[in-house]
């Protein structure tokens, strides 16, 4: 997805219906919001709305570009502090349990059933920056003494991006369950007790409190 730059290059009237949808998406879910609802909220005409985008799948489009634009200058505003690499990774969980206390699942379950090939290239997105970003930070962590010299950064990273991209919905298992702050939590401890040395596991503790 696009970075900053897209944002602030923005037209604004275009700014202005992206969020509009983004805040009735959130609201409502992504199926039952027309595109006559989106120019109502805008106070525009359902033709002025088509000057910007050319349907509801650009439009949604745009939108999830938007958001994860955003959420991506906020994670790389961490890497950029000079933090150790668990420093990193805390900031990072903080970020994640400020988000999902917005989320709504009625937009995952509309993604997933009404707009398959959308919801595969989001993913496709997430999982190439989180991929990235983790075998980053596992190199660092690792150069710092914090995590094991021995571990597969290719493999952890990629397990972690399964982790975190990942929908399983069956009778068994949901990935409902892992959204909440606790079990995030619970995940995330179990993934830095099998790459943290001994300094870097006391320093997690340390800034997990």
């Amino acid at each position: 997805m696009k970075n900053v730059s897209y944002i602030c290059r923005m037209d604004e009237s275009l700014k202005k219906i992206i969020q509009t949808a983004e805040t009735l998406y959130y609201k409502y879910g992504i199926k039952s919001v027309t595109m006559d609802d989106v120019a109502r909220e805008c106070m525009i005409s359902k033709k002025t709305l088509y000057k910007y985008v050319n349907d509801k799948i650009d439009l949604l489009r745009q939108v999830l570009s938007f958001e994860f634009s955003k959420h991506r200058t906020l994670f790389n505003a961490v890497s950029e502090k000079g933090l150790n690499a668990v420093e990193e990774v805390v900031q990072i969980h903080n970020i994640l349990i400020e988000m999902l206390k917005n989320h709504n699942t009625v937009i995952e379950y509309d993604m997933l059933k009404y707009y398959p090939a959308v919801h595969r290239e989001l993913s496709e997105r997430k999982s190439e920056y989180i991929l990235k970003m983790m075998k980053i930070n596992l190199q660092k962590g690792i150069d710092e003494g914090l995590y094991h010299s021995d571990i597969n950064i290719d493999l952890v990273a990629k397990q972690r991006v399964i982790f975190q991209v990942q929908k399983v919905e069956n009778s068994v298992v949901s990935y409902k369950e892992f959204l909440k702050p606790e079990a995030v939590k619970q995940m995330l401890l179990y993934h830095m007790r099998a790459v943290c040395t001994p300094k870097g596991l006391k320093l997690y503790n340390e800034k997990m409190k």
